[in-house]
């Protein structure tokens, strides 16, 4: 390889706002070479500010305003990480983020936009609901909108602030919930709603565009009150400057707005208000390999509201001054327009437009400002491109994680031609190691399913970690392997050090600690552990063992491999790729210790071979067979649809030859595809005696295990040539 081919430059984004989605996509669609894009945001998916009146009224459903982060950074080759800022250690360039390892960076960027400033307004923070942040202002709408709903709900609604954003969510939550209290039964003239500003309407929009909002409010029955601030909030009225109260069961606030909490102690350069303060660079006054934009930031020489016009506007020349950072020229200057248009929506599919003094109201204008608002998320909407049946088993990209295991037959014909005993052979090594205890050693190694080399390696670890905990031990030691892609010297360090460091968080939770191991570089990501443990002898699980009459109870959800093959192709949304992740990154150390309390006849953890090839492993040739229950088995969100368009893991191929049992093979494909997906840090199968399987459940939804379902029973052998019978559904 070429040194000018190494990565050289990493580029930290942090968070998803406006402009780092247009970074993302400029990137995606012109890679900057020696360039590594890390990605860390708080929400997986990220809202498009100029729809969410929109969403609030019912015109549009969750995913049509809302940009999904995991599609874009995969479609793009970056690194994702899910995560919540603290702060920037300028010193040692490092983002410091809740939870984990610090992020080492050469160029960083700030989009994190807007908190609610609530603190000055009494009774604020306990009685009302604020609309920015736009992220997590919707579920709590939804949550209203569902009281709202009830017989004796909330039906007097307030909103605080009468600029665009107040103007519009008053409109839009009064033309929901009237809709939908038809829909109940409800009398929609039961609610009223009212607007109060402590200013005039639409302060920064201009007399025309003023009075067509009025004439809106009137004709929708919104009050409209102005020039009279809110002073405090009670849980039944608001109290004005006035001495007016008005009586309310829900107030909504979409006033000044905050910077992020972590800015005040920075050492960063801040305006008067505390948001960073920025040249027209986009750098930071002080720095110039900090970038900060939209509504966080305030160019102090070119001062413009916070909109996400702005933010939009900023994301091209963001994008070409990191680009010339990154080849260590100087960034260049970016004057904002200072005239501009402005839609504004009004409840009903009515907007108005604004610019150069003048206004105009209509459905048209609605109609346009739709498909502006379309375009512009249509340009996220990595995975629109790809329908049905893009992928197969005979995919040229391959899967990582354990669907890169080599397939069972393979492996077992293998080991047969080098003598070995294969029916006596299993995960992890029993050797005796004193009266009372046995020694336990296992190893797994595989390619990076995820990009991210923190999560990567916490989540290898605790993959490496199941063998044991399957046997009813516990790790005390392991040696780390890993592959880092080609790079400078100071980006394989930073990669080592973040692949290590989320190993050491899963090892360190048991109290195991990694002792030593091996590292190299090669062309992609891999990693792996050499785990050694102990376990009483009287408390060994064993693999086979199953006795009639037993229950099967499996601890996690299935469709790793479905989940991640999808992912790599941008087929999966983003949230459901984020489930399987926070599941796989939790220890399953204290599911495995209340397994041991209930004397399993056998157990093992489900790893490459999928559930049916691991039952099947666990009957062997004993005279039982399994009843598999399809519709009791929990599944990772998304894996159904994603089987059914014939989404699957590479390994899922070799798998299937084992799968010689009639019943297994008049199956349909895709619920083939879930029973023999391998999986990556997945759940444990464990039999027990059926009339404790009930408490045995209950035990291990109680120690976090909240998937845990009894999903088949052990019974005689009835047909000689079947080992499982398939009943039920997928949900």
């Amino acid at each position: 390889m070429k040194t000018s081919d190494l990565a050289k430059t990493h580029i930290v984004l942090v968070g998803g706002g406006h402009s780092h989605v247009t970074v993302i996509r400029s990137l995606a669609m012109n890679p900057e070479p020696g360039v590594v894009v890390t990605l860390i945001a708080k929400e997986l998916d990220a809202p498009y500010s100029g729809m969410l009146p929109g969403l609030v009224a019912g015109h549009y459903d969750f995913d049509a305003c809302h940009i999904d982060l995991v599609r874009l950074a995969g479609s793009a080759g970056f690194r994702l990480v899910h995560g919540i800022v603290t702060g920037l250690d300028r010193g040692s360039r490092r983002v410091l983020i809740e939870g984990r390892a610090p992020l080492g960076y050469d160029l960083v960027s700030i989009d994190v936009g807007i908190t609610p400033n609530l603190g000055g307004l009494p009774g604020a923070e306990e009685h009302a609901l604020a609309v920015k942040p736009v992220s997590s202002f919707y579920q709590r709408w939804r949550d209203l909108e569902e009281r709202a709903l009830t017989p004796d709900g909330p039906r007097r609604i307030v909103l605080i602030g009468a600029g665009a954003a107040g103007f519009e969510v008053i409109l839009a939550a009064r033309h929901r919930l009237r809709l939908l209290a038809a829909a109940r039964g409800i009398n929609p003239d039961d609610f009223s709603f009212q607007l109060v500003g402590s200013s005039q309407l639409l302060p920064t929009q201009n007399p025309y565009a003023r009075r067509i909002a009025r004439r809106c409010l009137a004709e929708q029955r919104v009050d409209l009150i102005e020039n009279d601030r809110v002073v405090a909030v009670a849980a039944d009225h608001v109290r004005l400057s006035s001495g007016r109260t008005l009586a309310t069961d829900a107030v909504l606030i979409s006033t000044d707005a905050q910077p992020a909490g972590w800015f005040k102690d920075s050492g960063l350069p801040l305006d008067e208000r505390g948001f960073l303060a920025v040249r027209p660079t986009l750098q930071l006054l002080d720095d110039d390999d900090i970038f900060a934009v939209g509504d966080c930031a305030t160019v102090l020489e070119h001062r413009r509201e916070k909109a996400g016009v702005f933010a939009v506007r900023q994301g091209p020349p963001l994008t070409e001054n990191l680009r010339l950072r990154a080849k260590g020229l100087a960034a260049r200057p970016f004057r904002p327009q200072t005239q501009f248009l402005t839609l504004i929506s009004a409840g009903e599919k009515y907007a108005i437009a604004s610019r150069n003094g003048i206004a105009i109201g209509g459905r048209s204008i609605w109609n346009w400002k739709d498909r502006i608002d379309r375009d512009f998320m249509d340009m996220f909407d990595v995975g629109a491109a790809m329908g049905p049946g893009h992928l197969d088993v005979a995919d040229d990209m391959r899967c990582g994680g354990c669907a890169a295991k080599i397939g069972p037959v393979t492996l077992s014909r293998t080991l047969h031609r080098l003598g070995s005993n294969t029916g006596a052979l299993d995960d992890v090594a029993v050797i005796e190691d004193g009266d009372r205890t046995l020694r336990l050693e296992t190893i797994d190694f595989f390619r990076a399913f995820w990009p991210e080399p923190y999560l990567f390696g916490r989540i290898a670890a605790i993959h490496a970690m199941n063998d044991i905990l399957a046997k009813g031990g516990m790790p005390t030691h392991a040696l780390a392997n890993v592959v880092l892609p080609h790079a400078t010297p100071s980006r394989v360090e930073e990669d080592l050090f973040q692949v290590l460091a989320g190993a050491k968080s899963a090892f360190g939770e048991i109290g195991a600690e990694i002792v030593g191991g091996h590292s190299g570089e090669g062309p992609e990501l891999a990693a792996g552990f050499f785990v050694s443990g102990r376990v009483d002898r009287s408390r060994l699980i064993p693999k086979r063992g199953l006795r009639r009459g037993d229950a099967l109870i499996l601890t996690r959800p299935l469709g790793t491999g479905i989940i991640f093959a999808g992912a790599m192709r941008s087929m999966v949304r983003g949230r459901d790729v984020a489930s399987a992740l926070r599941e796989m990154a939790q220890s399953s150390h204290g599911v495995a210790r209340v397994a041991i309390d209930f004397a399993p006849s056998a157990g093992t953890d489900i790893t490459g071979f999928g559930i049916g090839g691991h039952l099947l492993e666990m009957i062997g040739d004993d005279d039982v067979e399994v009843q598999v229950d399809l519709g009791a088995m929990p599944i990772y969100p998304g894996t159904v649809a994603l089987a059914r368009a014939g989404i699957v893991s590479t390994l899922l191929r070799e798998n299937l030859r084992v799968a010689t049992d009639n019943e297994i093979a008049i199956l349909e494909p895709w619920k083939r595809a879930i029973l023999f997906d391998p999986q990556t840090a997945g759940g444990f199968v464990f039999a027990v005696e059926g009339h404790r399987a009930a408490e045995m459940v209950a035990a291990l939804r109680q120690a976090g295990a909240s998937s845990a379902s009894i999903v088949g029973h052990v019974t005689a052998r009835n047909v000689k040539s079947r080992r499982l019978r398939i009943e039920g559904d997928f949900p």
